[in-house]
């Protein structure tokens, strides 16, 4: 089969590699559309931020890993007959296994295991010859985490369940009630399906941000009560007055540098909550007298099984879109072409890249 395998940075190969065989726990997925997330691109420019988690120290992603974990696709293989009846299903991808034994997978928070298999990157797979990920015409993984998506879900917007997912844990993770006013820093997808998300479970105001045109048309179209460009206006001053001076309830920040913490802070009610949907290794300063009278609350990813179903069904629903913003679509033979595009956003008014093997 074709894979485009990471085997350096900058260093993407298409190359014919063996089709896996699924192990008894596993289904084997003929790639319908895989999505390239922003971690795809640090990961392909040499970061690996896992390896610093676990190991404290940096080292560069295994040159035998296929990138790609915004998955979507059809099984057509199982490791198992217990399986066989899912042959021919529909699904999207559940993209990480928890290790189910430690402090946090015990207590649910499997997001937070630090001994975790990820689809698509990550240093601790061991005796494999190939990392699995989607950017490939077949990935094998775990049955557990394949999970049924209508026929009327394009693969295509399947690829998007991922995120919606993440989207869908940051706002459970800000404790929203029915009628808050809401910011979202950055409308790029996440921050997309994060401010509809919000709308879905009652902001009655949801307010964009960015600094490029195109993902704030989009964010109107999408249903934004208001779009702020950083780089045209004064985004504290355009809260507080569209808030009658009290601020937002809540400020998602999708963005995580020190500009847009500031700012989230700033524009934030006393007793808001300020979630930090996006991180970096930067090392930023902050007045302590920032944080006086609000709660910053960081989100890491989504919680397993019941936020990415609560996704499918937003999405399925209507009550999410998310084809509008996928500007891009490539054949995995294009994937140099894909991820030019992904690193020059702004060059080619790119919002969301889709490759189809």
């Amino acid at each position: 089969m074709k894979a485009a395998v990471l085997e350096a940075p900058y260093r993407l190969v298409l190359k014919e590699v063996p089709v896996p065989s699924p192990k008894p726990d596993e289904v084997l997925i003929k790639v319908g559309a895989c999505g390239i997330c922003g971690s795809d691109v640090r990961y392909y420019l040499g970061e690996n931020p896992w390896a610093l988690h676990t190991l404290g120290k940096e080292e560069a992603m295994p040159p035998n890993t296929i990138l790609g974990h915004e998955v979507a696709g059809e099984i057509v293989e199982v490791g198992s007959p217990a399986f066989e009846n899912r042959l021919g299903e529909r699904v999207g991808v559940i993209a990480f296994k928890s290790c189910g034994r430690c402090y946090y997978c015990r207590r649910g928070l499997h997001n937070l295991c630090m001994d975790m298999l990820h689809i698509g990157h990550d240093g601790r797979w061991h005796d494999v010859e190939y990392i699995p990920g989607g950017y490939a015409e077949y990935m094998p993984l775990w049955e557990d985490k394949a999970h049924p998506i209508p026929a009327h879900v394009s693969y295509e917007e399947a690829t998007q369940l991922d995120g919606l997912a993440v989207a869908v844990h940051a706002v459970n993770r800000a404790n929203m009630a029915p009628g808050e006013c809401v910011v979202v820093i950055g409308s790029g997808a996440i921050g997309l399906m994060v401010m509809q998300v919000a709308k879905a479970l009652g902001a009655t105001s949801v307010i964009a941000i960015d600094v490029r045109e195109t993902p704030l048309d989009m964010a109107v179209k999408l249903g934004a009560s208001l779009s702020l460009n950083a780089k045209k206006s004064d985004v504290i001053k355009e809260v507080l007055k569209e808030t009658g001076g009290e601020g937002a309830n809540v400020v998602f920040d999708t963005v995580g540098a020190e500009t847009t913490i500031y700012q989230g802070l700033k524009m934030l009610a006393r007793g808001g909550r300020l979630v930090l949907v996006a991180l970096s290794r930067k090392t930023i300063t902050l007045d302590l007298t920032a944080l006086s009278g609000e709660r910053l609350i960081t989100s890491s990813a989504n919680n397993l099984y019941h936020e990415y179903t609560v996704a499918v069904e937003l999405l399925s629903s209507g009550r999410v879109k998310v084809r509008p913003f996928i500007t891009h679509i490539f054949s995995l033979d294009e994937i140099e072409e894909a991820f030019k595009i992904a690193l020059n956003k702004e060059d080619y008014d790119a919002i969301k890249i889709v490759i189809k093997p």
